[in-house]
């Protein structure tokens, strides 16, 4: 005899929701874990995954999944206020909460060939210096060199760029497995109102990933 209320399509169905519920949950987790997080956290996980009854396993891993959220969240709005306050002297080079953008210029005669490395190098350590005990963040640069030529001057193009940039990192002391640095695009020029070539525009945009979202609060 069919047992109708164990194996009826609705308990069927209210089963495999509960397991793909808590798949999704676990998959949102592993890709918090897989940043530095505190081991308090991962305790929490242990302890659901005992859970026995799946419907009680899913809302303990929700609520930790949403509690771990919660401080990556807090801890990039932290992030967010120590950038500010470390940069809040340097022109233009913040370029949103988590976001800067270092500025290049090929035409320099003296230094060409360290310039950049070192104004890479400094801001890495400022950046560290401010996260202080901050932990899970890494950096993702993006090079861009300059695209046109001109008239006066010989802009870095973005193999120069790429190049000083490792070495800045490398001189920053930053580990290797918190940056990733990669080529862009070469950037379009700066232009004055009259359409004329202002600057190259070579840059390196850099972002602050591994953690969570600045919304205003």
């Amino acid at each position: 005899m069919m047992n109708h209320r164990t194996n009826s399509p609705a308990a069927l169905s209210t089963g495999l929701s509960l397991r793909v519920g808590i798949l999704a949950s676990i998959g949102a987790m592993a890709a918090v874990l897989a940043t530095p997080v505190h081991a308090d956290l991962r305790d929490e996980i242990a302890a659901c995954a005992e859970i026995g009854d799946e419907a009680a396993r899913l809302a303990c891993f929700d609520t930790a999944a949403a509690e771990m959220q919660l401080k990556r969240d807090a801890a990039a709005v932290d992030a967010s206020d120590a950038l500010r306050e470390e940069f809040r002297f340097d022109r233009n080079l913040l370029t949103g909460p988590l976001s800067m953008r270092i500025e290049a210029s090929g035409n320099l005669r003296v230094s060409r060939d360290t310039a950049v490395a070192r104004e890479v190098e400094e801001i890495v350590r400022r950046t560290t210096k401010a996260l202080g005990e901050i932990d899970g963040w890494s950096l993702s640069l993006i090079v861009h060199g300059g695209k046109v030529a001109l008239s006066r001057g010989t802009p870095y193009s973005g193999a120069e760029l790429l190049a000083q940039t490792r070495r800045g990192l490398r001189l920053s002391g930053l580990p290797e497995n918190r940056y990733a640095v990669a080529l862009g695009e070469d950037a379009e020029p700066d232009l004055w109102d009259d359409g004329r070539i202002r600057s190259a525009n070579e840059h390196i945009d850099v972002q602050l990933v591994g953690l969570g979202n600045t919304a205003s609060r």
